[in-house]
Protein backbone atom coordinates (compact mmCIF):
# COMPACT_ATOMS: atom_id res chain seq x y z
CA UNK A 1 0.00 0.00 0.00
CA UNK A 2 1.42 3.52 -1.40
CA UNK A 3 2.67 5.37 1.86
CA UNK A 4 3.42 8.60 2.36
CA UNK A 5 7.02 8.48 0.53
CA UNK A 6 5.15 6.92 -2.55
CA UNK A 7 2.93 9.95 -2.62
CA UNK A 8 5.97 12.34 -2.65
CA UNK A 9 7.42 10.48 -5.33
CA UNK A 10 4.22 10.14 -7.27
CA UNK A 11 3.36 13.67 -7.00
CA UNK A 12 7.28 15.12 -7.93
CA UNK A 13 7.31 12.82 -10.99
CA UNK A 14 3.87 13.97 -12.26
CA UNK A 15 3.59 17.63 -11.44
CA UNK A 16 5.36 18.82 -14.59
CA UNK A 17 3.04 16.80 -17.15
CA UNK A 18 0.28 17.85 -15.73
CA UNK A 19 0.58 21.41 -13.99
CA UNK A 20 -0.54 24.55 -16.29
CA UNK A 21 -2.39 21.89 -18.43
CA UNK A 22 -6.46 21.66 -19.86
CA UNK A 23 -8.09 18.52 -19.23
CA UNK A 24 -9.83 18.26 -22.80
CA UNK A 25 -11.72 14.53 -22.36
CA UNK A 26 -12.20 12.16 -19.10
CA UNK A 27 -12.39 8.73 -19.63
CA UNK A 28 -13.99 6.38 -16.90
CA UNK A 29 -13.85 2.72 -17.07
CA UNK A 30 -13.56 1.68 -13.44
CA UNK A 31 -16.74 3.36 -12.37
CA UNK A 32 -16.75 2.52 -8.62
CA UNK A 33 -13.61 4.51 -7.80
CA UNK A 34 -15.68 7.48 -8.47
CA UNK A 35 -16.88 8.02 -4.59
CA UNK A 36 -17.48 12.11 -4.98
CA UNK A 37 -20.05 12.32 -6.81
CA UNK A 38 -20.62 8.99 -5.82
CA UNK A 39 -20.38 6.65 -8.83
CA UNK A 40 -21.55 9.25 -11.10
CA UNK A 41 -18.67 8.93 -14.05
CA UNK A 42 -21.06 11.46 -16.43
CA UNK A 43 -20.70 13.88 -13.33
CA UNK A 44 -16.80 13.24 -13.01
CA UNK A 45 -15.68 13.67 -16.36
CA UNK A 46 -18.42 16.90 -17.35
CA UNK A 47 -16.66 18.56 -13.78
CA UNK A 48 -12.68 18.19 -15.14
CA UNK A 49 -13.54 18.60 -18.72
CA UNK A 50 -12.39 22.58 -20.00
CA UNK A 51 -10.70 22.60 -16.41
CA UNK A 52 -6.88 23.19 -16.02
CA UNK A 53 -4.34 21.25 -13.47
CA UNK A 54 -2.98 24.72 -11.23
CA UNK A 55 -0.85 22.62 -8.96
CA UNK A 56 -0.91 19.34 -6.74
CA UNK A 57 -0.25 18.83 -3.18
CA UNK A 58 -0.26 15.53 -0.56
CA UNK A 59 -1.80 15.53 2.17
CA UNK A 60 -1.17 12.00 4.24
CA UNK A 61 -1.96 9.52 1.68
CA UNK A 62 -3.79 11.50 -0.81
CA UNK A 63 -3.24 13.47 -3.74
CA UNK A 64 -5.13 16.60 -4.05
CA UNK A 65 -5.38 17.96 -8.04
CA UNK A 66 -6.15 22.04 -7.78
CA UNK A 67 -8.14 22.80 -10.68
CA UNK A 68 -9.55 26.44 -11.68
CA UNK A 69 -12.25 27.48 -11.24
CA UNK A 70 -12.02 26.70 -7.61
CA UNK A 71 -12.21 23.05 -7.96
CA UNK A 72 -10.53 20.01 -7.03
CA UNK A 73 -9.68 16.46 -7.50
CA UNK A 74 -8.53 14.32 -4.79
CA UNK A 75 -7.02 10.66 -5.14
CA UNK A 76 -6.39 8.45 -2.94
CA UNK A 77 -4.33 5.17 -4.02
CA UNK A 78 -5.72 3.29 -0.95
CA UNK A 79 -4.08 -0.51 -1.98
CA UNK A 80 -2.45 0.87 -5.00
CA UNK A 81 -2.45 1.97 -8.39
CA UNK A 82 -0.57 3.24 -11.32
CA UNK A 83 -0.95 7.05 -12.34
CA UNK A 84 1.64 7.29 -15.13
CA UNK A 85 2.40 10.33 -17.50
CA UNK A 86 1.40 9.77 -21.21
CA UNK A 87 3.13 11.59 -24.37
CA UNK A 88 0.06 10.57 -26.70
CA UNK A 89 -3.79 10.41 -26.16
CA UNK A 90 -4.97 7.62 -24.35
CA UNK A 91 -7.86 5.87 -26.15
CA UNK A 92 -8.93 2.98 -23.77
CA UNK A 93 -7.98 2.12 -19.66
CA UNK A 94 -9.17 0.01 -17.36
CA UNK A 95 -9.57 2.52 -14.79
CA UNK A 96 -9.42 6.43 -15.27
CA UNK A 97 -7.52 8.91 -17.68
CA UNK A 98 -7.61 12.74 -18.36
CA UNK A 99 -6.38 13.64 -21.99
CA UNK A 100 -5.31 17.25 -22.13
CA UNK A 101 -5.40 19.65 -25.25
CA UNK A 102 -1.97 19.38 -25.72
CA UNK A 103 -1.74 15.81 -26.56
CA UNK A 104 -0.66 14.41 -23.43
CA UNK A 105 -2.71 12.66 -20.89
CA UNK A 106 -2.69 11.06 -17.03
CA UNK A 107 -3.71 7.66 -16.87
CA UNK A 108 -4.51 6.15 -13.87
CA UNK A 109 -4.26 1.84 -13.95
CA UNK A 110 -4.28 -1.09 -12.10
CA UNK A 111 -6.53 0.16 -9.24
CA UNK A 112 -7.30 -1.31 -6.09
CA UNK A 113 -9.82 0.00 -4.25
CA UNK A 114 -8.37 3.58 -5.45
CA UNK A 115 -10.92 6.50 -5.27
CA UNK A 116 -11.36 9.73 -6.61
CA UNK A 117 -13.46 12.64 -5.04
CA UNK A 118 -14.47 16.06 -7.09
CA UNK A 119 -15.68 18.73 -5.02
CA UNK A 120 -15.13 22.66 -4.67
CA UNK A 121 -12.45 23.85 -2.75
CA UNK A 122 -14.40 24.91 0.03
CA UNK A 123 -15.86 21.07 0.16
CA UNK A 124 -12.58 19.68 0.82
CA UNK A 125 -12.94 20.02 4.53
CA UNK A 126 -15.74 17.74 4.94
CA UNK A 127 -14.32 14.56 2.98
CA UNK A 128 -13.15 12.16 5.44
CA UNK A 129 -10.35 10.96 2.82
CA UNK A 130 -8.56 14.40 3.93
CA UNK A 131 -8.83 14.14 7.72
CA UNK A 132 -5.27 13.82 8.61
CA UNK A 133 -2.55 14.65 11.10
CA UNK A 134 0.51 16.15 11.08
CA UNK A 135 2.70 15.73 8.33
CA UNK A 136 5.68 13.82 9.66
CA UNK A 137 8.18 15.71 7.19
CA UNK A 138 7.42 19.46 8.81
CA UNK A 139 10.21 20.62 10.34
CA UNK A 140 8.57 21.62 13.55
CA UNK A 141 8.13 17.85 14.64
CA UNK A 142 10.11 18.04 17.76
CA UNK A 143 10.10 15.20 20.89
CA UNK A 144 7.60 18.00 22.50
CA UNK A 145 5.12 17.91 19.43
CA UNK A 146 5.80 14.63 18.72
CA UNK A 147 4.78 13.34 22.45
CA UNK A 148 2.09 15.41 22.46
CA UNK A 149 0.51 13.98 18.72
CA UNK A 150 0.95 10.59 19.57
CA UNK A 151 -1.89 8.97 21.87
CA UNK A 152 0.00 7.90 24.84
CA UNK A 153 -1.87 4.83 25.97
CA UNK A 154 -1.36 3.12 22.57
CA UNK A 155 1.45 0.88 21.44
CA UNK A 156 4.02 2.87 19.38
CA UNK A 157 3.45 1.14 16.00
CA UNK A 158 -0.67 1.58 16.65
CA UNK A 159 0.31 5.11 17.35
CA UNK A 160 2.47 5.91 14.23
CA UNK A 161 -0.16 4.28 12.29
CA UNK A 162 -2.91 6.55 13.45
CA UNK A 163 -3.90 8.67 10.45
CA UNK A 164 -5.62 11.34 12.93
CA UNK A 165 -1.83 11.92 14.45
CA UNK A 166 0.66 11.74 12.05
CA UNK A 167 -0.67 11.46 8.53
CA UNK A 168 0.91 9.01 5.79
CA UNK A 169 2.88 6.38 7.96
CA UNK A 170 1.20 3.17 7.53
CA UNK A 171 2.53 -0.41 7.73
CA UNK A 172 5.41 -0.68 5.97
CA UNK A 173 7.10 2.49 7.51
CA UNK A 174 6.39 2.13 10.96
CA UNK A 175 8.22 -1.18 10.89
CA UNK A 176 11.52 0.38 9.29
CA UNK A 177 11.14 3.79 11.24
CA UNK A 178 10.88 1.23 14.37
CA UNK A 179 13.97 -0.53 13.72
CA UNK A 180 15.82 2.65 12.36
CA UNK A 181 14.60 3.94 16.16
CA UNK A 182 15.38 0.70 18.13
CA UNK A 183 11.97 0.71 19.89
CA UNK A 184 9.91 -2.22 20.03
CA UNK A 185 6.85 -1.84 18.67
CA UNK A 186 5.20 -2.73 21.10
CA UNK A 187 6.05 -0.83 23.73
CA UNK A 188 3.88 2.13 25.00
CA UNK A 189 3.95 6.01 23.78
CA UNK A 190 3.83 6.89 27.49
CA UNK A 191 6.89 4.78 28.71
CA UNK A 192 9.39 6.49 25.99
CA UNK A 193 12.36 8.88 27.55
CA UNK A 194 12.91 12.50 26.52
CA UNK A 195 15.73 10.97 24.37
CA UNK A 196 13.88 7.92 22.63
CA UNK A 197 11.32 10.46 21.91
CA UNK A 198 14.32 12.57 20.23
CA UNK A 199 15.50 9.53 18.29
CA UNK A 200 12.09 8.22 17.04
CA UNK A 201 11.18 11.74 15.56
CA UNK A 202 14.68 12.49 14.09
CA UNK A 203 14.11 8.65 12.40
CA UNK A 204 10.29 9.28 11.42
CA UNK A 205 11.84 12.02 8.78
CA UNK A 206 15.33 10.40 7.47
CA UNK A 207 13.33 7.10 6.78
CA UNK A 208 10.80 8.91 5.16
CA UNK A 209 13.74 11.03 3.45
CA UNK A 210 15.53 8.16 2.22
CA UNK A 211 12.43 6.34 0.46
CA UNK A 212 11.45 9.36 -1.26
CA UNK A 213 15.36 9.81 -2.62
CA UNK A 214 15.21 5.97 -3.06
CA UNK A 215 12.20 6.07 -4.95
CA UNK A 216 10.26 5.06 -2.95
CA UNK A 217 9.24 0.58 -2.14
CA UNK A 218 10.54 -1.63 -4.85
CA UNK A 219 7.02 -2.49 -5.72
CA UNK A 220 6.18 1.49 -6.50
CA UNK A 221 6.07 2.82 -10.20
CA UNK A 222 6.37 6.28 -10.18
CA UNK A 223 4.34 8.43 -13.22
CA UNK A 224 7.15 8.18 -15.40
CA UNK A 225 7.21 4.16 -15.05
CA UNK A 226 10.37 3.92 -12.73
CA UNK A 227 10.59 1.67 -10.15
CA UNK A 228 11.44 2.69 -6.69
CA UNK A 229 14.75 1.74 -4.89
CA UNK A 230 13.97 1.62 -1.35
CA UNK A 231 15.02 -1.53 0.67
CA UNK A 232 13.23 -2.23 3.54
CA UNK A 233 15.58 -3.16 6.29
CA UNK A 234 12.63 -5.39 8.77
CA UNK A 235 9.38 -5.07 7.22
CA UNK A 236 8.89 -8.54 5.00
CA UNK A 237 11.88 -10.10 6.18
CA UNK A 238 10.83 -12.53 8.84
CA UNK A 239 12.87 -14.92 9.23
CA UNK A 240 16.01 -13.25 7.72
CA UNK A 241 19.17 -11.74 9.91
CA UNK A 242 19.00 -8.52 11.10
CA UNK A 243 20.94 -6.35 9.22
CA UNK A 244 22.26 -4.68 12.65
CA UNK A 245 22.82 -7.76 14.50
CA UNK A 246 22.20 -10.85 12.52
CA UNK A 247 19.66 -11.89 14.99
CA UNK A 248 16.36 -13.52 13.54
CA UNK A 249 13.80 -10.93 12.70
CA UNK A 250 10.29 -12.11 13.79
CA UNK A 251 6.90 -11.73 12.95
CA UNK A 252 3.20 -11.64 14.43
CA UNK A 253 -0.22 -11.11 13.46
CA UNK A 254 -1.91 -8.44 15.40
CA UNK A 255 -4.82 -7.46 12.25
CA UNK A 256 -1.77 -6.10 10.20
CA UNK A 257 1.49 -7.93 10.38
CA UNK A 258 4.35 -6.37 12.26
CA UNK A 259 8.40 -7.46 11.59
CA UNK A 260 10.64 -6.42 14.18
CA UNK A 261 14.20 -7.54 15.59
CA UNK A 262 13.93 -8.71 19.25
CA UNK A 263 17.42 -8.50 20.20
CA UNK A 264 18.36 -4.71 18.66
CA UNK A 265 14.60 -3.18 19.30
CA UNK A 266 13.96 -2.47 23.03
Amino acid sequence: MPELPELEVALRSMASCVTGRKISRVLVERERSIRTPREDKRAFARGLAGRSVRGIERRGKALLFHLSGGWAVVFHYKLGALAICRKQPVATTDGVAWNFEDGSALDFTDMQLSEFHLAHEEELGRLPVLKSGADPLTGSLTAKKLSALLPSKKQLKAALMDQYALGGIGNNYSDEILWNARLSPFRKVSELSGSELEELARQIKLTLRESIKAGGEEEFRDARGRRGRYREKVHRRAGQPCPRDGHKIEMIKRGRKTFWCPHCQK
